[in-house]
């Protein structure tokens, strides 16, 4: 089978998962449809750095959440109101993140769910206000199991989900065009529409295709693209599979 693979998420959502497929030596034509850009310093996130001290938790679901975060903790210069809080990391990767820009960050060493997170915070009694940053276009699970709860927990957004500059769009319509990849992922519905907008001249039926999960395997068979391999939902479930068609 051919060893390259099409990939359209967001680099950030993919570092680990790219780095992995290169470990196992097959060439991954990465187009990020997706991409995240910082928004613009507004009231809400102004007003929000200025009471820090309010905060008992600071909640980071991701490497990506807490990336962005740290950028706006760079422009407000709050390096020292942060490190007084208790920061917390759902997964390893944004804890290993937050410890590189010198901020002590506790993970619970489990599975890297946020029901997992939660229930250390409950373990822990650290249930007072809680500052989750976040996308405007993300779906994460932690906010709504604390609202459940009744602990009070403020979503701040601090970035927002784009598409790709026309003219980098052509760049990746040539790129493909070039190449013949063996495998397809669709990793979510969204990477569905975007996908199949971004590349409408290309032939999916070559490639062995990967659906993320039940749900964009529909959506997928909808569209007349038939899959061939579905995964269970997560990164991890995607690579298991990549790596069992070699």
């Amino acid at each position: 089978m051919n060893r390259s693979l099409l990939l359209t998420a967001a680099e950030e959502d993919t570092e680990v998962f790219r780095s992995r497929l290169q470990e196992d030596e097959l060439t991954v034509l990465h187009y990020p449809l997706e991409q995240y850009r910082a928004k613009e310093a507004d009231a809400e996130i102004i007003n929000t750095f200025d009471r820090l001290d309010e905060f008992e938790n600071i909640v980071h679901g991701n490497k990506r959440n807490a990336k962005f975060f740290i950028e706006k903790v760079q422009e407000f210069d709050k390096f020292e109101e942060v490190r007084n809080l208790l920061n917390l990391a759902i997964d390893q990767h944004a804890a290993d993140y937050l410890e590189e820009q010198g901020i002590a960050a506790v993970h619970p060493h489990s599975e890297g769910e946020a029901i997992d997170l939660m229930e250390f915070m409950l373990r822990v009694r650290r249930i007072g206000e809680t500052l989750y940053p976040c996308g405007n276009k993300t779906s994460e699970d932690l906010p709504g199991f604390l609202q459940e709860l009744d602990v009070p927990v403020q979503e701040l957004v601090l970035f927002t989900l784009e598409g790709p500059e026309e003219e980098q769009l052509m760049e990746y319509r040539k790129d493909l065009a070039a190449h013949e990849p063996g495998i397809a992922i669709f990793h979510s519905r969204r990477s569905v529409n975007r996908t199949l907008a971004a590349f409408q001249i290309f032939d999916f039926s070559g490639p062995t295709v990967i659906s993320g999960d039940q749900a964009v395997s529909e959506k997928l068979e909808k569209e007349g693209i038939p899959v061939d391999v579905q995964a269970e939902g997560s990164w991890d479930s995607i690579l298991k599979k990549v790596e069992e068609l070699f």
